[in-house]
C-alpha cells in the first residue's frame, strides 16, 4: 500500500485504488494522530500536517500511502506519510497501522469456530508484495467446538494475501494498541495448512 512500491510495480495493490482487496468486515486506518501511540507524530518526515488515512473502508481499497515523491510519480498528493531514515533518506512509511476492531469478543469468535487454528505466533519471511504469495510458519492452539485444545507448533499457513482478507469472515473486539501495527483477533474462513 505504500506508495514507493506502486509506482516502481513491486506491489499487488497496483491500480486497485476503488476494488474490493478485502472482506467488508475489514477497515484499515494509518492514524499518526492517537494519543500516545508507538507511531503517532504531529508531522511526517517531510514537515507536512500528520493526518488519519483510511486505507481500507468496508473492504475496498481507498488510497496509497505516500510521500511527496511517490505522490508525484502517481499523479496524486502526498497523504502526510513520510518517513525519513537514520542516513537521511525519505520514503513512505505507516505510522500507527490498525486493523479496526468490531463488536464480538474473542470468546464469541471461538465459541463460533467450530474447528480451526488459533494462531499466536509466526516465524519466517514468505510474502511476495508482487503476487501476494503468503506462506509463513506458524504456532498456536487447536480450536475444536469453540474451545481451546491441544497447542500445535511447526506447522505453515499459506494463502494469497489477496484472497486471505478477502476471506476474514469474524473480527474481534480485543485490539491492543501498544504497538504501531495493531490487530483484533479475526478468523480467515479457509487457508492451507501443512505439518504434522
Amino acid at each position: 500500500m505504500l506508495g514507493g512500491a506502486i509506482w516502481r510495480k513491486s506491489s499487488y495493490l497496483i491500480d486497485r485504488v476503488g476494488t474490493r482487496v478485502a472482506s467488508d468486515l475489514v477497515d484499515i486506518v494509518d492514524d499518526p494522530l492517537l494519543p500516545r501511540a508507538p507511531g503517532s507524530r504531529a508531522f511526517d518526515g517531510e514537515g507536512l500536517l500528520s493526518r488519519r488515512n483510511v486505507v481500507v473502508e468496508n473492504g475496498m481499497l481507498k488510497t496509497y500511502l505516500m510521500d511527496t515523491y511517490s505522490a508525484r510519480k502517481l499523479d496524486s498528493s502526498s497523504t502526510g506519510s513520510a518517513s525519513r531514515s537514520p542516513s537521511g533518506g525519505i520514503s513512505p512509511s505507516t505510522s500507527n497501522l490498525i486493523l479496526k476492531a468490531s463488536s464480538q469478543s474473542r470468546d464469541e469468535l471461538l465459541a463460533d469456530t467450530k474447528h480451526g487454528l488459533y494462531v499466536t505466533g509466526m516465524m519466517g519471511f514468505g510474502f511476495n508484495a508482487v503476487t501476494g504469495d503468503f506462506s509463513r510458519g506458524a504456532s498456536g492452539f487447536l480450536i475444536q467446538d469453540g474451545e481451546l485444545t491441544d497447542p500445535v507448533s511447526e506447522v505453515t499457513i499459506s494463502l494469497n494475501l489477496d484472497q486471505l482478507l478477502q476471506r476474514i469472515d469474524a473480527v474481534a473486539d480485543d485490539l491492543d494498541q501498544r504497538t504501531a501495527l495493531a490487530s483484533p483477533t479475526f478468523r480467515v474462513s479457509s487457508m492451507t495448512l501443512a505439518g504434522s
